[in-house]
């Protein structure tokens, strides 16, 4: 994980009143997706709603009376689905091969606390060590920290970020970056389960091959990249086993950690 920039004070809360109804619609699009993403926490997942129920829920929480505006939005940028006919609406939600378990949206309030939990103690520095934080950032995060950076998955233009979501909570997550590094080619893929007590499910590898067929279908990349620690004989094994072949040979970074970058043909 890269570590969060310091808090932006301009974030959704600006445009919310004393009861947290949205007060006017912002003009910069990154406050408008922080403002989209909170009123999409206002509906239930795995809800099915008609369009006067979306128009009920939004009246209820916003105050400048465009509600057919935020609803266009809501769906437009990706926080709704709806019928063909636009006789239904859901929260959006990309569906895997394992049951109970899907992709969802960030939701700042809650998943925020989550990731707070996830990388505390030992589980958590064991977490980030194999993922290949060095001691000098494998450190507790805060409440503040996690924020931020629930912000920014939001908000990043390169980078398509899903909590993963297993029998009702989130467990974890998965981001797409679509900007190249030093070491490694873009698209890349990263995940983190960060509940330890849902690994050996399966779950990883239903996340990797959904967002695989995901960009077979709706891109034009011809492969997806990602890499491992050398010692991480868990992600070597998880990123096998979803079609991945070693590109080129294993190599040390800046911090002197030893990584093997592989890759995945989408294209044939």
């Amino acid at each position: 994980m890269n570590k969060p920039q310091a808090m932006n004070k301009q974030h959704e809360h600006k445009f919310l009143d004393d009861k947290g109804r949205v007060r006017q619609w912002p003009t910069k699009h990154k406050d408008q997706l922080l403002v989209l993403a909170y009123l999409a926490t206002k509906s239930e997942y795995s809800t099915s709603y008609t369009e006067a129920e979306v128009n009920d829920i939004l009246k209820r929480w916003h105050t400048f009376n465009d509600w057919p505006l935020l609803r266009r939005e809501l769906f437009g940028q990706g926080f709704l689905d709806r019928n063909p006919n636009g006789s239904n609406y859901r929260l959006k939600e990309l569906s895997t091969r394992l049951a109970d378990l899907s992709l969802v949206r960030p939701n700042i309030e809650q998943d925020a606390p989550l990731a707070v939990k996830w990388l505390a103690g030992p589980a958590g520095r064991e977490t980030l060590r194999l993922m290949g934080n060095t001691d000098e950032h494998n450190k507790p995060s805060t409440l503040e920290e996690e924020q931020v950076r629930m912000r920014e998955f939001i908000t990043a233009t390169n980078q398509e970020t899903w909590m993963i979501r297993f029998q009702d909570k989130v467990v974890g997550a998965v981001w797409l970056s679509l900007d190249a590094t030093q070491y490694l080619l873009a698209p890349s893929i990263h995940i983190m389960l960060g509940d330890p007590s849902v690994r050996g499910q399966g779950i990883g590898g239903a996340v990797i091959k959904t967002l695989v067929e995901r960009l077979k279908n709706g891109s034009q990349y011809e492969y997806l990249y990602s890499r491992y620690l050398t010692e991480n004989a868990g992600s070597a094994k998880l990123l096998k086993n979803a079609g991945f072949t070693e590109d080129g040979q294993s190599y040390q970074d800046e911090d002197g950690l030893s990584f093997q970058n592989v890759n995945l043909r989408l294209k044939h």
